[in-house]
């Protein structure tokens, strides 16, 4: 979800002279350092088009009468951080106009943080004596430097093995998990599943059990699925620990379910039929995705349901996204803003669940709204089991986005089969990493 651009984005702000721009004053709730104004515009920006862009700007609209003096200014650049988005974005940090309230990938929080563009919501959070626990312990870590919070959750959003039941049925394998405690649903019984899935006449498969794909967030799961880790410590990393044994062995399985044992689809076989068509017309058994997908499968003509990664050596893995909403510094409006996030994380996100629009923020939120929804696919309360156990937040390093890019390069060449051996690529990622996480890092332990 990230993309590499010519100009790094820590240049990019230096260049603009944003950092200096981002010693305005914090402004503590209650305190009264800002005399208080009567229509106070706050802005809020998102990356989102149809139909979420148009569920927020719903889900926002009350946020007027909510908060009197504070006039909401709702925009969004449609297509995701690569359509346009940062462009936006780093050019009214340079111009000194930015939102006031806006989205950033997570991998861009170092780098803000390194060069002190963001307001510190913590004063905030202890004057309304907000309530942390609802959102992922990792995620509000991630946020925190130096005992300050500089951000809230966008969405926590889970990912999934989706599966038609149906076929497991009728070729007598065991469903994943939709527990994450379960026992059972090893990686062993994943594989069990695979063979029963797979069908075949001749040379020809008819019936796929599952997909492989390069999507970093899943080729990193299964690499903690068997004990490995991308670096030594997320938090305070030092060196990129994909070359150890968990890790090479977790890629060598998952590239061979394709390559070596034949139950996923080959780059050929994809090239006619997608992922998503293969598994509409009952030749595929499961894929991975988000809540995004439901609509999809609101009409299949088959049952579809949702369970757990398996368990295996480093026992049950995730990913969780957390990208965060932040408030720059410079905002003339820091109250406003601060209302806008609790709003937004409160009433407003009551409605975008309701109508589909994310898997939500707080827990007590999904456990009420999103995992209710009577419609397909099954077992969505996997969703929200996954966030409560959320286990691998990315690296923090400036240069994460970089080293993404170098990773998933490497990664490409073993699920495309250009490259059969995991240990190759994996020692080859270590050799261009390390160097980088060392120019990336700007906290010590």
């Amino acid at each position: 979800m990230t993309r590499k651009i010519n100009m790094s984005r820590r240049d990019f702000l230096r260049i603009s002279g944003i950092g200096s721009l981002a010693a305005g004053t914090t402004v503590i709730p209650g305190l009264g350092a800002v005399m208080a104004q009567d229509d106070q515009e706050v802005t809020i920006m998102f990356w989102d088009g149809p139909p979420l862009i148009g569920i927020r700007e719903k889900a926002l609209a009350p946020f007027d009468d909510a908060y009197p003096g504070c006039t909401l200014n709702f925009t969004s650049v449609p297509g995701g951080p690569a359509s346009g988005y940062n462009d936006k974005l780093f050019t009214s940090l340079a111009a000194g106009i930015p939102p006031d309230v806006f989205i950033i990938e997570i991998g861009l929080l170092p780098q803000f943080l390194a060069d002190d563009l963001l307001l510190d919501l913590k004063p905030y959070v202890d004057a309304d004596n907000y309530d942390l626990s609802n959102f992922p312990d990792l995620a509000i870590e991630a946020y925190t430097h130096e005992g300050g919070i500089y951000g809230m959750p966008d969405n926590v959003a889970s990912i999934a093995i989706f599966y038609n039941q149906d076929m497991f049925e009728e070729a007598g394998a065991m469903m994943p998990t939709a527990q994450w405690d379960d026992e059972g649903w090893t990686v062993d019984d994943f594989f069990s599943s695979c063979e029963k899935l797979t069908k075949r006449e001749g040379n020809r498969t008819t019936q796929y059990a599952c997909d492989v794909t390069g999507w970093d967030k899943v080729w990193q799961t299964w690499v903690r699925i068997f004990g490995g880790q991308l670096v030594d410590d997320p938090f305070f990393p030092t060196e990129c620990t994909l070359n150890e044994p968990g890790a090479v062995e977790g890629l060598q399985f998952y590239a061979d379910l394709r390559w070596e044992h034949g139950f996923a689809p080959r780059p050929e076989a994809l090239a006619e039929m997608g992922t998503g068509a293969l598994m509409q017309t009952g030749r595929l058994g499961m894929f991975y995705s988000g809540s995004w997908a439901f609509p999809n499968y609101r009409e299949s003509d088959f049952s579809i349901a949702l369970g757990h990664y398996p368990s295996g050596p480093g026992g049950r893995a995730n990913y969780v996204y957390y990208y965060p909403l932040v408030i720059p510094k410079t905002t003339q409006v820091p109250e406003c803003a601060w209302n806008l996030l609790k709003f937004f994380n409160g009433p407003a996100m009551e409605t975008i669940i309701r109508e589909g629009g994310l898997q939500g923020t707080s827990f007590a939120e999904q456990e009420k709204w999103f995992i209710t929804d009577p419609l397909p696919p099954a077992n969505k309360h996997v969703m929200l089991d996954a966030a409560r156990h959320f286990v691998a937040p990315d690296p923090v390093l400036t240069n994460f986005g970089e080293i993404t890019q170098i990773m998933q390069a490497q990664i490409d060449l073993l699920m495309i089969g250009e490259e059969r051996d995991a240990k190759v690529v994996c020692d080859e990622i270590v050799r261009q990493v390390n160097p980088l996480i060392k120019e990336g890092q700007w906290r010590s332990g």
